[in-house]
């Protein structure tokens, strides 16, 4: 196991009572990803530490990662290395007590490869989902995005809830922001007209152990130069605002939804806002490196790298309603997330 995640959900399982989960299977979508490998970390641990007796049946396109490996071949747990977009995929079969779809391409470059994966796995497959919620009388969680808030003005930042978005459905970006709101317009459906307990989350800036230098979003891009360069060249002037969610304290407000939520929709989403610029001294000031004041471009991305100003999520609602303890500090989650790298990337000393 990676001594890193199961740190952090050993801490965080001391949090939540996941007793409702007892004697449940829950199924998981994308469960190489970041959360989904968080989400099953921490049930896993619950069971041994705390005889929490849940099944997990996890899905995911690629074959079990290496941090997921150990848990899956020592346990009575089901993977299915499938494609959800194949129509014959036996991966649906298993009977769900709770549902998480966190199955899709996040990272522009992915979404813009997959783009009709991409589509069809935040809508054809949502729907798919929700009916298999329905025949098994499941909870079900979709985990949608704050990009479907595309870019909204001051007055709705930080932007809650209730705030319609602003998009356009012909934009580069709307393969996936807009393929998410139909995912979660096919849920409300569901949860209103085919009496389906579903629920969504809209997450935003998720970060920690398990981002890995391959990753192609700004926390990683700077990563990777500052380990393998020793200095971060900013690619404009770093003055738009991202509010970044440590992993652990993610899964926990997911935990807290799927298991307790009352309500329909919530964001999910950190306390700590900073600029580009400033995440990229921080992250210099950890590993000793450098910041060119250069301004650089990178090829191919000029459609793409057209994002918004600010985004920073209202989380009143989910810290109202759940008694979510503190949340890790970002300076505290960055250096945890360096190391992780370091050791990973065998440049720890």
């Amino acid at each position: 196991m990676d001594r890193f995640i199961e740190q952090d959900c050993l801490e965080y399982i001391e949090k939540i009572d996941l007793s409702p989960l007892k004697g449940k299977t829950v199924y998981i979508t994308g469960a190489n990803g970041l959360i989904g490998t968080y989400l099953i970390y921490m049930l896993h641990l619950a069971n041994k530490v705390k005889n929490a007796e849940t099944d997990i049946v996890a899905v995911s396109k690629n074959p079990l990662g290496s941090s997921l490996r150990d848990i899956f071949e020592n346990s009575k747990y089901a993977f299915y290395a499938a494609d959800l977009n194949n129509p014959n995929c036996d991966c649906f079969e298993p009977k769900a007590d709770y549902i998480v779809h966190g199955a899709t391409y996040a990272q522009p470059k992915k979404f813009l490869t997959n783009y009709m994966d991409t589509i069809h796995l935040n809508t054809t497959v949502t729907e798919r989902l929700l009916k298999k919620a329905k025949q098994d009388n499941a909870t079900m969680l979709f985990l949608s995005s704050s990009e479907i808030y595309g870019n909204p003005d001051k007055e709705h930042i930080p932007t809650d809830e209730n705030y319609p978005g602003l998009c356009s459905p012909v934009d580069i970006r709307a393969i996936y922001s807009e393929s998410k709101r139909m995912g979660e317009t096919l849920c409300f459906a569901y949860r209103n007209f085919e009496n389906v307990n579903v629920k969504v989350a809209r997450i935003s800036m998720t970060y920690g152990p398990g981002i890995g230098l391959k990753d192609e979003r700004v926390l990683a891009h700077f990563l990777r130069q500052a380990l393998y360069e020793n200095r971060i060249v900013m690619l404009d002037n770093g003055s738009k605002i991202r509010t970044f969610c440590y992993i652990a304290d993610c899964v926990l407000m997911l935990l807290y939804i799927l298991v307790y939520g009352k309500d329909f929709v919530y964001n999910v989403g950190g306390k700590d806002s900073i600029s580009i610029r400033t995440l990229a001294e921080e992250i210099c000031r950890i590993t000793g490196s450098s910041l060119s004041e250069e301004v650089a471009e990178r090829e191919g991305l000029k459609d793409i790298k057209v994002s918004p100003e600010v985004v920073k999520l209202d989380i009143t609602k989910v810290l109202s309603e759940f008694p979510i303890s503190p949340f890790k500090p970002f300076s505290e989650g960055l250096r945890r997330t360096i190391e992780w790298n370091k050791v990973s990337a065998g440049l720890s000393q």
